[in-house]
């Protein structure tokens, strides 16, 4: 049976078999549990534990992005849509001369 948290203090146990997560320190060192080898990744503002298909922290709600893209990696479906519509203007200046 969990008991619950002492004081408000971010998850630092694996998800899947309550195994302590971090090694030392805030900084998450480690990819995967080392009991249960499940992913893990670490929650960038309050550096909580979460699991490999998480997108949103469990303590904090804050997003948790995949490694190696960064938050503008997001916006490229703006800026397809951008450029679609500046192709289309263009097409429709040409046409309409």
């Amino acid at each position: 049976m969990k008991l619950p948290p002492v004081a408000l203090t971010a998850p630092t146990l694996c998800p899947r078999c309550d195994a302590p997560a971090l090694v030392a320190g805030p900084i998450l060192t480690v990819d995967a549990c080392a009991r249960c080898t499940l992913h893990l990744r670490q929650c960038g503002r309050c550096h909580g534990v979460a699991g490999p298909f998480d997108q949103y922290c469990g303590f904090c709600g804050f997003e948790i992005i995949r490694q190696g893209r960064g938050a503008l990696w997001r916006a490229w479906p703006l800026a397809a849509a951008a450029l679609v519509a500046v192709l289309a203007v263009v097409v429709y200046l040409a046409v309409h001369r």
